[in-house]
């Protein structure tokens, strides 16, 4: 296997934290940059700021650099937050994207650009990566507009793959399902989810070993879908967290999709992916839930509250 450098943006979230370890594990050369400031995390080491939509910055740094590959977590993937900035957001999400594709194009580096299911509007699934959008957010068609512009970059060597919800650990404690269940207990305010809303979720260590097979694959190039092995509804996936940590089941509410007319308009009730072909090119496997929920830890922050208050805290077994 011949050994590359890898220009990783977004490493400090949930999922670029897991690829900057899935680097370090296969023995790649990493570049970690993050929108935020600078600081070390733990199996990656120092992260460089560099918001990808300072132009100069970015295209300076890279051709410095000049990566052999470049992988694109960064974005502002909540929903709630593109509607309360669309122009900023945009710039994140479709410009810098754009941007980054072609630097990449100009460097002949290999691009692995992150997208997700909500360009989807849930009425058809399970999705081939061959079926036509139909974005229902703002989120969801900035997504499709950067597939759109980094598949125009270049006929070779990159990848956009669409994902699905993630299950993970991410560096601060506080981006996964489970850590929002988690934070939302301790401060009394646990979130209300849908017994309607269907996803397929996967790791975000998973993804992250995609990630890197893809980047070592180069004949490997397109769109394509990669997801967990199984469907649940978000209140079941809660109700499953809540198992693995010791809680019971009275502590989460749930509520109906279909009754909340408001965000029923613009959230899709059912995203789960067809994963071929990629699915049997990659040595990867998709995760099961069991495996997903396996890995998952209580947050450093949260560990004290946790002994004191969970109903049965034998039930959870840390994985190191």
């Amino acid at each position: 296997m011949r050994y590359v450098k890898i220009a990783l943006f977004g490493a400090t979230g949930l999922l670029g934290w897991a690829v900057g370890q899935a680097v370090w594990r296969r023995r790649h050369e990493l570049l970690p940059f993050s929108c935020g400031g600078s600081e070390d995390l733990k199996a990656i080491g120092k992260v460089e700021p560099l918001p990808i939509e300072d132009d100069e910055r970015l295209t300076r740094t890279l051709f410095d650099k000049w990566p052999d590959a470049i992988v694109n977590c960064s974005a502002i993937s909540s929903p709630s937050s593109v509607d309360l900035d669309p122009s900023g957001s945009f710039r994140v999400n479709v410009t810098a994207t754009a941007r980054l594709a072609e630097i990449a194009a100009h460097l002949g580096a290999r691009f692995i650009h992150l997208s997700t299911d909500m360009v989807f509007d849930g009425r058809e699934s399970p999705y081939r990566s061959t079926d036509l959008p139909n974005p229902l957010s703002e989120y969801g068609r900035q997504k499709l507009e950067a597939e759109k512009k980094v598949l125009a970059a270049t006929e070779e060597n990159l990848v956009v793959l669409r994902i699905t919800l993630l299950n993970g650990n991410s560096p601060g404690g506080n981006r996964s399902p489970h850590e929002r269940i988690l934070h939302g207990l301790a401060e009394g305010n646990p979130p209300t989810l849908f017994e309607d809303e269907f996803r397929q979720p996967s790791s975000s260590d998973n993804v992250a070993d995609a990630i890197l097979e893809l980047i070592e694959r180069p004949n490997l190039n397109g769109l394509f879908h990669w997801a967990g092995a199984d469907e649940i509804s978000r209140y079941e996936l809660g109700l499953r967290i809540l198992e693995r940590f010791g809680f019971e089941p009275w502590r989460i509410p749930r509520a109906s999709l279909a009754e909340k007319t408001k965000n029923a308009g613009e959230r899709p009730s059912r995203l789960t992916f067809e994963l071929k072909p990629l699915a049997g090119k990659l040595k990867t496997r998709p995760a099961s839930l069991e495996e997903q929920l396996d890995g998952l830890m209580v947050p450093d922050r949260l560990y004290g509250w946790y002994r004191e208050n969970a109903d049965d805290p034998s039930r959870y077994v840390p994985r190191f």
